[in-house]
């Protein structure tokens, strides 16, 4: 390298796994962390959960505290943006008219939130969930008896719904579509959990939009596209994210839902890496895919940096994402969009898992919802079998009183 600093710009979750990843595999030379937002590195599944439901800071879920930072010597320059990067000179300058170099450069920008282009949209008391102002903030609102409205039934929709429900508030959630989580979660699983938010409370008013959030400075009711309102102290836009491509567009790396880069996270530009939700990267198939979980910045921070200390690995995931909602969790393992065929194993406790099967009977991807022991045990082992190739019968899969592990090694040899 003809600078020996690597720059990472972003200090959310694959930003933090990168700087940790590069000293833990012997990178000696210089790290330098930009970080807009101006606090230590956190962890964000909390902030829809236990921070919402009072159960603890986003403080209490650091991804490394400053003691990290003064003992493996990293450069950590809170507070500050980076607003362009100079290729040929191999620099990032930085929004304190300072700049710095860098011999590898990764981006790790993440998303931001999607906005209601809506009047109204600016009141007091509307929130959107991405940072821990945001969580601190709609925190504060969730006292006994406010009235929340939650625009979007996604999955961060539905834990600030369990979390408000579990505050004492009252909940309507809001979503266009015609049912909950039509993007991520097969349509099985999603009417479980609506059954289940339905049971505790929550109110779902589905194929609606809302046209206008009404009051004076703060929010007190919302409009919606059949002319009906509803009374609110507080309400949440939560309808998906967009991956954050300015600066990389702005400095000329190809972008295509997000910033493109090579199975080994390597953008257009050899000196230039990507990982996290603002990452789009080439899938086995040729495919250009966004992962926007937790693993995925878990998996690709550590990968980006030992691929820019030289190992040229590639990133071949095994997608996973999770959600607690009350005392229910769902998971999901591989894709399960690739299914044509679906089998239902309903567990003794009520917990229901579905494999999804291709037109040859090879598991493609599986979900599940219900308690924490059942779904887990279920999912690993649905993702055991997808990583050896092994594929017991759909009697087996169906039938919850047998052991896959046990009918996996009969079908295995």
């Amino acid at each position: 390298m003809p600078h020996d600093g690597i720059v990472i710009v972003g200090s959310g979750h694959a930003g933090a796994r990168a700087a940790q990843s590069l000293r833990a595999n012997g990178w000696q030379h210089r790290i330098s962390v930009i970080d807009g937002e101006g606090c230590a590195p956190y962890e964000r599944p909390p902030l829809s959960k236990a921070v919402l439901s009072g159960k603890s800071r986003p403080e209490d879920a650091v991804l490394f505290p400053q003691e990290f930072v003064e003992q493996h010597g990293i450069d950590f320059r809170s507070g500050v943006r980076a607003v362009g990067i100079d290729r040929d000179t191999r620099q990032v300058r930085l929004s304190n008219d300072d700049a710095v170099s860098y011999g590898r450069l990764l981006l790790t920008p993440g998303a931001e939130p999607r906005l209601l282009d809506i009047p109204g949209r600016e009141l007091e008391g509307v929130f959107s969930l991405r940072t821990a102002v945001d969580a601190c903030g709609l925190s504060g609102q969730l006292l006994p008896g406010a009235d929340v409205v939650i625009v979007g039934g996604g999955l961060i929709g539905l834990e600030v719904a369990a979390s408000a429900i579990q505050r004492g508030c009252s909940v309507t959630v809001i979503e266009a579509g015609p049912r909950l989580m039509t993007r991520a979660v097969p349509p099985e699983l999603a009417e479980l959990i609506r059954l289940l938010h339905e049971t505790r409370g929550v109110r779902f008013i589905l194929g609606r939009q809302a046209v206008a959030l009404l009051g004076s400075q703060r929010i007190e009711a919302l409009r919606m596209d059949d002319g009906s309102t509803l009374a609110c102290t507080a309400a949440l836009i939560s309808i998906g994210v967009t991956p954050r491509t300015d600066l990389a567009l702005a400095a000329g790396l190809e972008i295509e839902n997000g910033i493109a880069v090579d199975c080994f996270l390597k953008t257009s530009d050899p000196f230039i890496y990507a990982a996290g939700d603002a990452c789009a990267f080439k899938n086995g198939d040729g495919s250009r895919l966004r992962l926007e979980c937790w693993k995925n910045a878990e998996d690709q921070g550590a990968l980006a940096a030992r691929n820019m200390m030289g190992a040229n690995e590639p990133y071949t995931p095994m997608p996973w994402m999770w959600s607690d909602q009350y005392d229910r969790t769902m998971q999901i393992a591989g894709h399960p969009e690739l299914g044509e065929q679906h089998v239902a194993r309903h567990c003794p406790d009520g917990s229901l898992l579905v494999y999804h099967l291709d037109a040859n009977d090879a598991i493609v991807g599986v979900s599940g919802f219900g308690s924490l022991r059942e779904i887990a045990r279920g999912v690993r082992t649905g993702q055991m079998l997808m990583q050896r190739g092994i594929y017991p019968a759909k009697e087996a899969l169906q039938n919850p009183k047998i052991d896959l592990k046990a009918a996996a090694k009969m079908a295995a040899g």
